[in-house]
């Protein structure tokens, strides 16, 4: 008794369908995925069809027909990928693995922004961000001037530059203070697409009261304040004094070490028997007029021009 295996030529025509399924997409620069989720139902004809064609063209012959278990396992493979691709496709989530896959990482500046100041705002209230720098200097304007750099990570450089349309640098004002905040990463990461706000500056009127919250580092760029500063609670804090400054500027720390920089700072330590329990470091300039006052930080780097 003769033999005819079915699924033998389902599988031929597959292979070749799919190598010919390749080729169209690296020569025409498309999807092979997307061509495949097109064309994978006409496996299940291929296959049936097969099926159908040896039963009925050796119905009458003394012919055993045998199924070609590897080719059969084959096609289904074939079949049963194209149908978790689908599925993916389905749901959305093939979208966001390609997406996630092409994504790549442009960096921007952010547009400058401008707040004019009424003569009614004394203070200005600073809520530093985490993980990122801040760069403050001063100027002479009554009025704040915001920037900063970012990187975006998308699939796409239209799909990025939506992203420096948001609003990263936030100002409010209750009664006669000024509040300034700042939007972090986690606030625009939805897996896909990811900003990464990493390098604030901010510009600030010499003659308002400034008070500094948190924060990883911050470096301070000024030749004029007129008025008192606190800065409270920052990792590490970079001084750029100026040499007209009429300032006085005050800091305890836990070790003389975390003073630093040129500056020629007065140290005062006050012991507990033979331990040092706190540091205090003070930098005189002009008359001192103006003070700032820092507390609860860490590494505190002052450079005299």
């Amino acid at each position: 008794m003769k033999q005819r295996r079915v699924g033998t030529i389902s599988m031929a025509i597959v292979l070749i369908a799919v190598g010919i399924i390749m080729l169209v997409s690296q020569i025409n620069d498309v999807s092979a995925v997307k061509l495949s989720m097109k064309f994978w139902p006409a496996v299940l004809f291929l296959l049936g069809g097969e099926i159908l064609w040896y039963s009925y063209k050796y119905n009458d012959e003394d012919i055993k027909i045998k199924y070609d278990v590897f080719s059969v396992f084959i096609v289904l493979l074939i079949v049963g990928i194209n149908l978790c691709f689908y599925g993916l496709m389905e749901t959305g989530l093939m979208s966001r693995i390609t997406s996630k896959v092409s994504s790549q990482t442009y960096t921007y500046k952010l547009p400058y922004k401008e707040v004019e100041l009424g003569n009614e705002i004394e203070k200005i209230v600073v809520n530093s961000p985490s993980g990122t720098n801040l760069t403050i200097r001063t100027e002479g304007s009554n009025k704040i001037v915001s920037s900063g750099s970012i990187n975006v990570t998308a699939d796409r450089e239209e799909k990025a530059k939506e992203f420096l349309n948001n609003e990263y640098i936030i100002t409010n004002v209750s009664d006669n203070i000024m509040y300034i905040s700042f939007m972090d990463r986690s606030n625009y990461d939805d897996s896909i697409y990811y900003a990464h706000p990493y390098d604030y500056e901010l510009i600030l009127p010499e003659n308002k009261k400034v008070e500094i919250n948190g924060g990883d580092n911050l470096k301070l760029i000024t030749s004029s304040i007129k008025s008192d500063w606190v800065i409270d609670n920052v990792n590490r804090i970079r001084l750029r004094m100026g040499k007209d400054l009429n300032v006085k500027v005050k800091t305890l720390v836990d070790s003389r070490e975390m003073l630093r920089g040129n500056a020629k700072w007065n140290i005062t330590e006050e012991k507990s028997g033979e331990e040092i329990v706190n540091v205090t470091g003070e930098l005189m300039y002009g008359d001192g007029k103006s003070n700032i006052n820092i507390l609860n930080s860490g590494e505190i780097v002052v450079d005299e021009l």
